[in-house]
């Protein structure tokens, strides 16, 4: 095996045939040649171009950009999350920039044609940006993208696509653009190595927040892996292995031997998996995972532009049950308003299981199709309430769990009652969190609005679960429910990281929920812990004063 190295994104890892990711030539305007390519398809020739017919085919070219960007962010809201929605947000702004706007204004006053005075413009802010180095630097790979975007649609083409790109595949590139990080994590790409780029930019925060492995800067070597052969990536390392073994049995480094993970003295821990939809309980599987620890049900709405029937609920619920069939699936509830408004709504209203119980009806339809796909579905399921803040509302579901059971039964279809949990994400439901766990069979930390709420940033800031205020907020819920022995389980962003899932098992943490492309690493780091010395990191962690005390404790502990 060979081993190349770069800068690692996220903590995944995964093998597959490597396919290459190639360019449009439109999208490389840094030789002039790449404008004379369109000359004869919608450019007018130097004898018949005037600056007011430019400038009209630049407002064109112009709308057509932003119209393909506003498709594009509804698709990335439901496929990778609000990041990817601001980023396309954040370059639909840009094509109006004053500055943006003076400088192709010049240019074609100086008889440029519009698809010069864009290349041209956008060339001296990606140099610009270039020459400043660190995060500046990686927003140059943004508008790389937008002027990709902005010269496809003179001639008025569709945007690049990377469909079709094998399944189970290492894709490989130059560099990646936000749009393309996007389309390849809509697609599945299994991981992304690239020749340049940053841990910083967009695409490669686009790729960890969907939890696609990926490898970026690896330099000149990278071009010498050839199509289809085989490559892995491991995130953590920073690492593209070629070749990695030939054994079949090995055609993931993200797949796992079989066995249980337990600590040291025997306790048996569990590395289940977030995910979306039953393809990806598929994919968590062949991670290695114990099970689905957060199924995310609005994506089922997201994805097809209004919620499903009961029937189609039904099957989507029973087929993860299905890839599970020793193992427990928990779906939460429609989680619609904030970032994930419900298609065709304005995304007002009460969140999480405030928003369920103000619409009855819908709740009832999903807490049906929940409990006839306990029925039959192979595994074990667990209903968790999201952004629960009330005692009264695990109990309005209960009263409405009573109902829909009472119905099935009379119906004569088959339905199993299934467990209930709720989501510790609030400052509220910590503090009702003995209240809570004493209602329901499992607690669930959502870390990533729990950081938000505690400490009064909004939802486009980055979760800081370090932060000794949050840290003591998960110490006093995982208490609760240990108290109440109940299951507890860590749903959010943070258990993807190896150290602070370890952590978490010091706090009397059982069981971690991840992108299926972080089971492994925390498999590995959670297999065999020392509990005794992880509860003595937990407790020097909640006493911890400071964020940077918090996180040098567990870069010791790495």
């Amino acid at each position: 095996m060979t081993d190349l190295c770069g800068v690692g994104v996220g903590t995944g890892a995964a093998t597959g045939r490597a396919f290459w990711l190639t360019r449009d030539a439109s999208d490389s305007p840094d030789a002039p040649d790449a404008s004379d390519t369109q000359v004869t398809r919608d450019t007018p020739d130097a004898s018949s171009r005037s600056p007011d017919a430019e400038r009209e085919r630049f407002e064109r070219a112009r709308s057509r950009t932003v119209e393909e960007l506003r498709d594009e962010q509804e698709r990335a809201a439901a496929a990778v999350g609000k990041a990817a929605e601001d980023v396309l947000a954040t370059h639909e702004t840009f094509l109006y920039d004053p500055a943006f706007e003076e400088r192709v204004e010049e240019a074609i006053e100086a008889d440029e044609t519009a698809e010069r005075a864009v290349a041209s413009a956008l060339e001296d802010w990606i140099e610009a940006f270039e020459d400043t180095g660190g995060k500046t630097a990686a927003r140059a790979d943004d508008l790389r993208d937008l002027r990709g975007r902005l010269l496809r649609a003179f001639p008025g083409e569709s945007g690049r696509s990377v469909r079709g790109v094998p399944p189970n595949a290492v894709v490989l590139a130059e560099r990646l653009e936000p749009s393309q990080a996007v389309r390849l994590a809509e697609e599945g790409a299994t991981g992304v190595a690239t020749v340049s780029g940053s841990r910083t930019s967009h695409a490669a925060i686009l790729l960890r927040s969907r939890g696609v492995p990926a490898v970026v800067g690896v330099g000149e070597a990278l071009r010498t892996v050839e199509e289809g052969s085989r490559v892995g990536v491991d995130a953590a390392a920073g690492r593209v292995t070629l070749a990695p073994g030939d054994d079949a049995d090995a055609d993931s480094l993200a797949r796992e031997t079989p066995g249980d993970v337990r600590t040291a003295s025997g306790t048996p821990l569990a590395v289940t998996a977030n995910v979306g939809s039953s393809r990806e309980a598929a994919v968590a599987l062949e991670r290695g995972a114990d099970g689905v620890g957060l199924f995310r049900s609005e994506f089922l709405a997201l994805r097809s532009d209004g919620v499903p029937d009961v029937d189609a609920q039904t099957e989507a619920y029973a087929a993860a049950l299905d890839r599970f069939p020793e193992g427990r699936v928990a779906v939460r509830t429609f989680d619609f308003g904030g970032d994930k408004p419900l298609p065709g709504t304005d995304g007002t209203g009460p969140r999480g299981v405030a928003g369920s119980l103000a619409t009855p009806d819908r709740h009832r339809d999903q807490l049906r199709a929940l409990c006839r796909a306990a029925a039959d579905g192979a595994g074990d399921l667990t209903v968790v309430l999201p952004h629960v803040t009330r005692v009264e509302e695990v109990t309005a579901v209960r009263d409405h769990l009573d109902a829909v059971t009472d119905e099935l039964a009379e119906e004569g279809v088959a339905y199993e009652r299934p467990d209930l949990g709720v989501m510790v994400e609030t400052p509220a439901a910590v503090e009702l969190a003995p209240e809570l766990a004493d209602r329901v069979a499992s607690v669930s930390l959502g870390t990533n609005d729990l950081a938000r709420y505690v400490l009064g940033t909004t939802r486009d800031a980055d979760p800081e679960a370090t932060e000794p205020a949050v840290i003591r907020a998960i110490e006093r819920a995982v208490a609760a429910a240990n108290d109440a022995g109940v299951r507890v389980r860590c749903c959010g962003e943070a258990a993807a990281d190896p150290d602070f899932a370890a952590m978490l098992v010091g706090f009397g943490v059982t069981e971690t929920s991840v992108a299926p492309d972080a089971v492994p690493a925390v498999r590995r780091r959670l297999d065999g812990i020392d509990a005794d010395a992880a509860a003595v990191v937990a407790e020097r962690a909640a006493a911890a004063s400071t964020k940077s005390e918090v996180d040098s404790l567990l870069n010791r502990e790495s």
